[in-house]
């Protein structure tokens, strides 16, 4: 089965090409799902990267979109626009192609790189949720522990399900979140160099880490976990709704 897997749910535009089995389950690996072609470029505007992105994966990965079985999106959390556009383009490739869609976690992408160092025993993923805010989830090896979060970083240790390894194994903090609250964050765990690349959001994390199944176009929806900004300054600005 081949997919095309694409998230603009942050400031990188992430697009890969890959192959799978029928019976590949999450976190299988490259043994299951082989990742053919990988495109990640930061951009301003999703809108007009997103789409020449998959078109250029495609050609790396040397086919094209009528090969593709299968398109997994993200769907966030993340910048409420990007996520949007990135499920607007999914459900458009699988209208014109007849491919079925399959969706992700934006956190679960983030988280699994890291994960595949069997030296991370818990991974706390974490993104700029702005507004001095992040969105955040703890992953272990076998998946989720906990709900998604939003929350300011002084608050994130207060509300993380408990902590299960010994202190020698301290979890591991990854995502622009953690970047940019590093002094907030770092009494949870270790949080890599600003450079680091699992600090961001891969359409490879998509493919190792995402539950394969067809969903319906419907249940393609954004995951926004907190009511988008255009929804807060028309709470504030009460004209708006005239």
């Amino acid at each position: 089965m081949l997919i095309l897997a694409l998230d603009s749910s942050t400031g990188i535009v992430t697009v890969a090409v890959a192959r799978a089995g029928e019976d590949a389950a999450p976190g299988a690996g490259e043994a299951r799902r082989e990742v053919l072609a990988e495109i990640s470029v930061p951009s301003r505007g999703a809108s007009e990267a997103l789409l020449p992105a998959a078109h250029a994966a495609l050609n790396l990965a040397g086919t094209d979109l009528g090969e593709v079985e299968r398109i997994l999106v993200g769907v966030g959390p993340g910048t409420f626009t990007g996520i949007r556009i990135a499920l607007a383009a999914a459900r458009a490739l699988s209208l014109a192609t007849g491919a079925a869609l399959s969706r992700n976690s934006t956190l679960a992408a983030l988280a699994t790189p890291a994960l595949l160092d069997a030296g991370n025993p818990d991974v706390l993923a974490v993104l700029d949720a702005k507004r001095r805010q992040v969105f955040a989830q703890r992953f272990a090896s076998d998946g989720a522990r906990g709900e998604i979060l939003c929350a300011a970083p002084g608050e994130l240790a207060a509300r993380l399900p408990a902590l299960e390894t010994s202190p020698e194994e301290r979890m591991l903090l990854v995502g622009d979140g953690a970047v940019r609250y590093r002094e907030a964050l770092s009494g949870l765990g270790r949080i890599p160099a600003g450079a680091s690349p699992l600090h961001r959001v891969t359409a490879v994390g998509h493919v190792l880490s995402a539950d394969l199944a067809p969903v319906h176009a419907r249940e393609v929806v954004p995951l926004y976990v907190r009511e988008p900004d255009a929804e807060v300054r028309r709470d504030i600005n009460p004209w708006s709704r005239a």
